[in-house]
């Protein structure tokens, strides 16, 4: 349970100020659109009983129990012509059968807004996510989402970032943005000491000037941005960049993509020097079709040689593909500041989940990620990938991470669906000799529509993870039943 007395000053004062931010901004915001918006508000309230072999998720030793779990939260969308807000809130109570020591509330909070303040021009998006974690050097998160004592930390994120945007008659885009970024963690309990979450708050600028519409086939950019990455216990990180870009097209399928530009960086611990400075690189971007979009570049940047590509394939109306494999410079907790809570297609996220783990020193990051995702009739599917190597610049050591995860569900009827997901992580290679982890998880379960405010869920759960060190083994097995009314 979030006990503000048992938080020092300096976090409870952050985080009152990262809530206060984004709910002020967000209510000054739509004042003068929510009335023209039209509104959609689904409370609920629930009760689910859980049965899990690993009670105080701990690797020896474990011991089962019954855990009691009463929720209430609620779902609200807004929609109009200067405004998009979506949120939903969750707070349960877990009462365990044997340990009452394990009682205490869960928050799970999810809010994202977008306000057009001036029409056309002046913009505001604001993020909130605040939730409940399991916390490995892997990031990887069981599946039991409930107190216990080990291994758990409770997420702040928030995200504010009004921009303006501005057409030069055709020519050319001009947008200005600027975006506050917090982090914060509370109630962390972990035993991996090498990898206690750091409280994180980024300032960041951006300045772009993109070709315009006048532009049919050759494209151009001119881009700056500079940040400050702040970090309560780890490597604070200063950062600037400009860069020019340019697109030139050979025929329809075929066009030469070049850049160059300037980093200028000022990290605590590391040698500046040997990744600022200019670069450059060139390549092709190909379109052969339609739903084919391909792009690689080669140079050099950051003190060494380089690669950057990405690739999109639209398999069908109702299914894509997406690939890519890019190289930066990473500081504490920017993972979680580059992700944003709602996907592609609009739908809300935990954006405080993450494959590659949690570092809280500068890195030298180049990541291969892919994924798929697609409906068909009643089935729905997706599925990731991410390869990570990071190396990190204070000591000149080096990590790997890989993981895959995959979900699919079938509407079984028109009241009944069923689904599986499942996943796999290994760090193959650690900062710290023996920490080599290898998780992986399962989960299959069934969602049963009573009526259409009536509901019920019941499914099994696995989650393993088998450490090089013995001591961050986790297992644990969990049955699950709930049942939720909504009005």
């Amino acid at each position: 349970m979030l006990n503000a007395n048992q938080l020092v000053h300096r976090k409870r004062s952050r985080t009152s100020l990262a809530i206060g931010c984004v709910v002020a901004s967000s209510v000054l915001a739509m004042a003068g659109n929510a009335l023209a918006a039209e509104w959609m508000f689904n409370p609920y309230i629930g009760a689910g009983e859980t049965y899990t072999d690993n009670a105080f998720g701990v690797s020896t030793n474990r011991q089962d129990d019954f855990i009691t779990n009463l929720f209430a939260g609620f779902n609200v969308e807004g929609v109009g012509r200067r405004i998009q807000l979506i949120a939903e809130y969750e707070l349960g109570y877990d009462k365990y059968a044997r340990f009452s020591e394990l009682d205490g509330f869960t928050h799970n909070l999810l809010g994202s807004a977008k306000t057009e303040l001036v029409m056309e021009h002046l913009f505001l998006d604001t993020e909130i996510a605040l939730t409940q974690e399991r916390f490995s050097s892997d990031g990887d998160t069981s599946f039991s989402n409930r107190t216990t004592t080990s291994a758990t930390t409770r997420v702040l994120n928030t995200r504010i970032s009004p921009y303006y945007v501005h057409d030069i008659g055709g020519f050319a885009t001009a947008t200005a943005r600027y975006t506050h970024q917090m982090t914060n963690f509370s109630n962390t309990k972990s035993d991996i000491g090498s990898s206690e979450p750091s409280d994180t708050e980024t300032n960041r600028v951006d300045l772009s000037l993109l070709s315009g519409r006048e532009f049919a086939r050759t494209k151009w950019g001119v881009e700056a941005f500079a940040f400050d990455n702040q970090v309560s216990d780890g490597d604070d990180l200063k950062r600037a960049t400009g860069k020019a870009s340019a697109q030139m097209p050979i025929n329809r399928f075929v066009a030469l993509i070049g850049s160059a530009g300037w980093d200028e960086f000022d990290g605590d611990n590391i040698n500046n020097d040997d990744i600022s400075g200019a670069f450059y690189g060139g390549g092709v971007r190909l379109t052969p079709g339609p739903r084919t979009d391909f792009s690689i570049q080669v140079g050099h940047r950051f003190g060494g040689g380089i690669v950057d590509a990405d690739l999109t394939y639209d398999i069908s109306s109702e299914a894509s593909f997406v690939a890519s494999y890019q190289v930066d410079i990473a500081g504490s907790g920017e993972t979680f500041a580059d992700t944003r809570v709602l996907d592609q297609y609009g739908r809300l996220e935990n954006p405080n989940y993450f494959p590659g783990g949690y570092v809280t020193e500068i890195t030298k990051t180049k990541t291969l990620s892919m994924g798929l995702d697609g409906v068909k009739g009643r089935n729905s599917y997706s599925a990731s990938g991410s390869y990570i190597i990071r190396r990190f610049l204070d000591d000149g050591t080096e990590e790997e991470v890989a993981s895959i995860d995959g979900r699919y569900a079938r509407q079984l009827s028109r009241k009944l669906e069923w689904s599986i997901l499942g996943g796999y992580s290994k760090v193959l290679r650690s900062q710290v000799t023996g920490d080599e982890d290898t998780s992986y998880y399962g989960q299959t379960g069934i969602n049963y529509q009573f009526t259409p405010t009536l509901s019920g869920d019941f499914s099994y759960s696995h989650f393993n993870r088998n450490s090089e060190n013995g001591v961050d083994d986790y297992r644990e097995n969990v049955i699950s039943i709930n049942i939720r009314k909504d009005f």
